[in-house]
C-alpha cells in the first residue's frame, strides 16, 4: 500500500516513518510539509493512503481534504480530538490522536487495508466475471517479537491458548497475544466460523463434519454446544 505523510511537523514523519519500517506492505512515496506540497505528490504519484495532519499552515488538513474529488484512504494524525467527528463525516479510515502508539497505529493500518479491500471488490464487480480465487485481504499479526503480514486465504484455523492465540497456517504457526473474541471481530463471516469458545476455523478448510467434529489437516476440532446451530446452517447451506 503506497503511502504519503503530509504534516508539518517534521517529528511526526519521522514516527509514522519509524512505524511503517516494521510493516512489509506499507511503502512511502514522499513527505509533504503542507497541504500544497500534498497536492504536488498526488498529482505525479500513485497514492493510495494519506496520513493527514490538521493543523498545518497555508491550508488545514480538513479543508485540504475536502478539495480533493476522489481522495485515497485517509488517516488522520492529530493533537486536536475535537475534530474527531468532522474528520469522520468526510469518511476518514481513521483518527489517530497524538502521540499515538505502534498498536494504535497497526489497527488504523488494518482499518487501511481492509478498506482497500472493500474498494478493490467494488471495482471487480463492474467487471466480467473471471475464474474465482481465494481473497487476497491480509492483515498485520504480532508474533514472535516482530509483525507478520499473512493473507486470510492461508489461514487454516485459530486456537486459543491461554491469553494467546495459536494462528495455524499450511507451514507455520504463529503466536500471538491476543484473544479468540478479538479475531471474531475481525475476521469476515463469510470465511470464518467460530464453532467452539477456544476455536474458530477457516470454512473453505473444512474437510468434513461428523458429530461434534470437525476436521481441518488431520486436526480433529470440538464443535461446542452453543455453536451447532451455526454448523448445521452451514452444511445445509
Amino acid at each position: 500500500m503506497n503511502y504519503l505523510i503530509i504534516d508539518d511537523e517534521p517529528l511526526a514523519h519521522r514516527v509514522i516513518e519509524k512505524f511503517a519500517q516494521e510493516l512489509s506492505g506499507l511503502q512511502k512515496i514522499g513527505n509533504a510539509y503542507d497541504a500544497f506540497e500534498g497536492f504536488e505528490l498526488l498529482n505525479i504519484a500513485k497514492v493510495e493512503l494519506i496520513f493527514l495532519d490538521i493543523n498545518m499552515p497555508k491550508l488545514k488538513g480538513l479543508d485540504f481534504l475536502r478539495t480533493l474529488a476522489n481522495p485515497p484512504i485517509v488517516i488522520i494524525t492529530s493533537a486536536y480530538r475535537e475534530y474527531a467527528l468532522e474528520g469522520f463525516e468526510l469518511n476518514v479510515c481513521d483518527y489517530l490522536l497524538k502521540p499515538f502508539s505502534f498498536e494504535r497505529f497497526l489497527t488504523g493500518v488494518n482499518k487501511a487495508l481492509s478498506l482497500q479491500k472493500v474498494e478493490n471488490t467494488t471495482v471487480e464487480s463492474s467487471k466480467p466475471i473471471a475464474n474465482n480465487s481465494p481473497t487476497d485481504e491480509k492483515i498485520f499479526i504480532k508474533g514472535d517479537r516482530k509483525y507478520h503480514q499473512i493473507a486470510l486465504a492461508d489461514i487454516y484455523y485459530l486456537e486459543s491458548y491461554g491469553s494467546y492465540v495459536k494462528i495455524y497456517l499450511a507451514d507455520q504457526m504463529i503466536l500471538t497475544h491476543e484473544t479468540t473474541t478479538h479475531f471474531e471481530k475481525i475476521l469476515p463471516k463469510s470465511s470464518f466460523l467460530r464453532v467452539h469458545k477456544s476455536y474458530i476455523v477457516a470454512i473453505p478448510k473444512i474437510e468434513t463434519v461428523e458429530g461434534n467434529r470437525l476436521k481441518i489437516k488431520e486436526k480433529l476440532i470440538p464443535i461446542g454446544n452453543f455453536y451447532k446451530k451455526e454448523v448445521q446452517q452451514l452444511i445445509k447451506g
